[in-house]
């Protein structure tokens, strides 16, 4: 098996021998390929800041308190700039939420499609791996995978899994807005259970992911992924219209909110969370934004309707389950002879 290029001025790389993790080097690879030693191998062990004295002095003396708690939280949170991403790393960093994700294994949907648009052998990135639920039986089916997730303890424990499943999968803790992959290194990449979503910075987040795989897939190659609807009608759905329309009462009149734009679900980084940033928006404006960024949409249908072998129509947007959009880079015409 090659070594997978990786070419990024904020990366260091080298070469490191077979043997044990070492949490200070990154991750050792099981065949000792290429470590790649980044910003997020280290988990974030500094919480936010705390809450100024003046307003626990404050507080204190409000006659009630437990309210006026919230409202310095939420206040507090609104005018200082925390670092959403860092808060998502943290959430899928929690021990019980990395054991959540312990569990392998393809959803029927995916196993269809992957083995509809993706020839056998080719070089995939599985982005948001996780702890390897896709990754390890992607690399059962003869893929060349290597698994990427923002999360550290999530793809050591992947990685853990591989080695006693003896699968020769290549591991990366990276930012999916930033890959450190050279250009056209992979025929796929799949981001799997709606891991785009929780990319933050509202839609300019999304389309740093889709920029970064269009430019490190093959031309011909497909892309993977699903989200959620914001039209899909499940339980739910009165949950979403009601944040809607808070959301656009807070716009007109003007109040400080976090969510940026709509579909933006941010939560206390105070809490013992897994999700602390979504975004869930149409699929229309995701396949828009796949056409705009040179993509073409080659399939899209629902879960439920893919599991039902039912063919894609203008329905599966309010379907209740996922939805899946694959994506294929055109392959560039050949340039005449003159």
């Amino acid at each position: 098996m090659s070594h997978v290029p990786l070419v990024h001025k904020r990366y260091s790389i080298r070469i490191v021998p077979p043997g044990p993790y070492n949490g200070a080097e990154g991750l050792v690879f099981p065949r000792g390929e290429i470590a790649v030693k980044s910003q997020y191998n280290t988990l974030i062990s500094k919480g936010l800041p705390k809450i100024s004295k003046r307003h626990k002095q404050v507080k204190n003396r409000h006659p009630n308190a437990s309210q006026l708690d919230r409202k310095i939280d939420k206040d507090y949170l609104l005018t200082m700039n925390f670092n959403i991403k860092k808060q998502v790393q943290k959430g899928y960093s929690r021990a019980w939420v990395v054991d959540k994700y312990a569990v392998v294994g393809l959803w029927p949907s995916e196993d269809e499609l992957f083995q509809k648009f993706w020839p056998y052998g080719t070089r995939v990135l599985d982005l948001g791996c996780g702890a390897g639920r896709t990754t390890l039986p992607i690399a059962q089916q003869d893929y060349w995978v290597t698994g990427a997730d923002i999360s550290f303890p999530m793809v050591k424990r992947a990685r853990d899994q591989a080695e006693r499943w003896r699968l020769p999968i290549t591991w990366a803790t990276l930012d999916a807005t930033d890959l450190p992959f050279a250009n056209e290194t992979f025929g796929a990449v799949l981001f799997s259970y709606n891991g785009i979503e929780l990319v933050p910075d509202g839609k300019e987040g999304k389309q740093c992911v889709l920029n970064e795989v269009w430019r490190v897939l093959k031309p011909g190659g497909h892309f993977i992924f699903t989200t959620h609807a914001i039209e899909a009608f499940n339980q739910y759905a009165f949950l979403r219209f009601s944040r809607l329309i808070s959301f656009l009462i807070s716009k007109t009149l003007r109040r400080p909110t976090l969510a940026k734009e709509i579909g933006e679900v941010v939560n206390d980084p105070n809490r013992n969370l897994e999700v602390y940033y979504m975004q869930i928006i149409s699929p229309r404006t995701y396949r828009k934004m796949l056409t705009n960024t040179g993509f073409e949409v080659v399939y899209y249908n629902s879960r439920q309707r893919i599991d039902q072998q039912k063919p894609p129509n203008w329905l599966a947007d309010m379907d209740p389950d996922f939805k899946f959009y694959v994506a294929q880079k055109p392959v560039a015409p050949p340039i005449a002879e003159i």
